[in-house]
């Protein structure tokens, strides 16, 4: 699949809602109540990455403040989804050696992975970077994963909401009505093919997390190191 068509198509799909409905808010980011709990496999972005997102946040958060944007603790792509998340999952439930066992054997020949992030998109309720795969590496490893777990007999749920393709990283959630929408509208264009730098990560994350990837609330499990 041609990625920078998929995500033109996101972006041209939720471009069509927003105009006509507004950007939608997400209900339960100030839940304290929110138990939505899963199991992810992530890539952190470095420093520079980092950096480099913020770049685009700091402008959302100067036309729009009320907003939630990700610390750079909670920046993450997400390589798989292991369990999506919901309500009553804890770690107690789950037998996390057969999870790493599975992982190491989904991890085998598998090399850095490599992402370049040039520009952003939006859903109705979120704004996203873009990252491209310099490499084979991420398709496949995605593809051992489901392979792999499609033949376990462990609790897992990859692909059920959608196949992932996609290396986003999420940086900006609407919490309130934003009483800006041109102007969101203008940065998205502004920042359309904006070169945020390309990193090749040397390892991957096993967390139990909430939705949002809250450092406070996230506990890393194992951490795999990739061969060059």
């Amino acid at each position: 699949m041609n990625l920078q068509n998929h995500y033109a198509n996101l972006h041209k799909s939720a471009l069509a809602t927003i105009n006509k409905e507004g950007f939608s808010q997400d209900s339960e980011i100030d839940n304290p109540n929110d138990l939505r709990r899963g199991l992810t496999l992530l890539l952190r972005p470095n420093v520079t990455i980092r950096q480099a997102f913020d770049t685009f946040i700091q402008k959302v958060k100067q036309v729009d403040p009320d907003q939630y944007f990700y610390p750079p603790s909670d920046i993450h792509v997400t390589l798989m989804p292991v369990i999506s998340c919901y309500t009553g999952l804890t770690m107690e439930k789950l037998d996390l050696g057969k999870y790493d066992r599975y992982i190491q054997n989904a991890l085998k020949g598998v090399g850095n992975i490599g992402l370049r992030f040039e520009g952003v998109f939006a859903s109705p309720a979120c704004l996203i970077i873009k990252g491209y795969p310099l490499n084979e590496q991420l398709d496949r490893l995605r593809q051992q994963l489901r392979t792999v777990f499609s033949r376990s007999d462990v609790e897992q749920s990859l692909d059920k909401r959608y196949k992932l393709i996609t290396a986003h990283s999420s940086v900006v959630r609407f919490r309130k009505p934003t009483k800006v929408p041109d102007r969101i509208l203008e940065l998205l264009a502004l920042f359309e093919s904006y070169d945020f730098g390309q990193q090749y990560f040397d390892e991957v994350e096993l967390v139990y997390n909430d939705w949002y990837q809250r450092q406070s609330l996230v506990k890393t499990i194992y951490t795999y190191p990739l061969s060059m």
